[in-house]
């Protein structure tokens, strides 16, 4: 079975959570990569969610834990996390203490793992699907440009090829690797890099899903949400506003055998989709006419 890492922080009920929605599938081993406190306050909410973790797991379970005696910030205690990760294990399921998955979403990642562990072009899997609630798939998955973090597997061969150079944005922006791409998307992502290229933006994620597209990777993205992020709020580190719309709609199964795509490339259409629905809409972008549209597909469906 693959191996489960879980990074925490200073969120005990947050912990908590998460390791109630591990014990439907009882890893049997399981990495805590946890933070070290920012200051002295901190020091019993960091205690309190490394006990969380470590009492929590009742089962039988191959238990290894990482954590640093200060506090590294974000995207450092990721990286160097997954860095002592993928020294050891070949690949792996990962979730943030704010990400609790569904009963489907490892068995989903394991044998998206086993099925494409030789697929050179295939980066990771996700567990979240923001395509909106009414289009109709065919298949129990499809392969995205976008790599969502909101719980995910990868391989060590995909994480090494990220740490291994220095992240570059490119002069084109977004076009260099999506030329027929749309203007929103263009100037979307060409406002995100500029922060993150000037330091403004502190992240792994970002520079993390644009080593795909450097790369022409593409992630297997479930055609049902199976993880629930709820960390919003005050406490999180980027996810702090309660009321921002993330377009999660899909809530539903997925089971074995799990049919996918026959090609491997990535959805343009789908993702063009899960770019407006998710990405714009939490950013608060949607035009009127696509808020217009929304509010009568959800009085039509209710």
């Amino acid at each position: 079975m693959t191996p489960v890492a879980i990074l925490i922080y200073r969120r005990p009920e947050l912990v908590r959570g998460l390791i109630d929605r591990l014990r439907i599938s009882r890893p049997k081993k399981i990495w805590i990569i946890a933070d070290g406190p920012k200051e002295e306050g901190e020091n019993e909410l960091c205690s309190a969610a490394r006990k969380e973790a470590e009492n929590g797991i009742s089962w039988k379970c191959e238990l290894i834990k990482v954590y640093a005696n200060k506090n590294l910030g974000l995207k450092d205690r990721v990286e160097t996390g997954l860095d002592e990760l993928f020294a050891h294990e070949s690949s792996a399921i990962i979730f943030e203490e704010d990400c609790h998955p569904s009963e489907d979403f490892i068995p989903f990642c394991q044998e998206m793992l086993d099925r494409y562990r030789n697929e050179a072009n295939v980066g990771g899997i996700s567990g979240d699907c923001f395509l909106p609630e009414e289009v109709k798939l065919h298949t129990d998955y499809f392969f995205s440009r976008y790599m969502h973090i909101w719980g995910w597997a990868t391989w060590a061969r995909t994480w090494r090829a990220y740490r291994q150079r220095s992240w570059t944005w490119p002069p084109a922006g977004f076009r260099e690797y999506y030329p027929d791409c749309g203007q929103d998307e263009f100037l979307y992502w060409d406002r995100v890099f500029t922060r993150v290229r000037s330091g403004e933006i502190r992240s792994w994620a970002y520079p993390w899903m644009s080593s795909f597209w450097q790369d022409g990777l593409v992630s297997v993205t479930p055609a049902q949400n199976l993880v629930r992020n709820v960390g919003f709020g005050a406490e999180a580190t980027n996810t702090s506003d309660k009321t921002a719309q993330t377009g999660m709609e899909r809530e539903g199964s997925l089971n074995p055998p799990f049919n996918g795509p026959k090609e491997i490339c990535a959805d343009v259409v789908l993702d063009r989709q899960t770019f407006r629905n998710h990405l714009l809409r939490q950013e608060g972008k949607l035009s009127f006419w696509q808020r217009i549209r929304r509010s009568v597909m959800k009085r039509v469906r209710t």
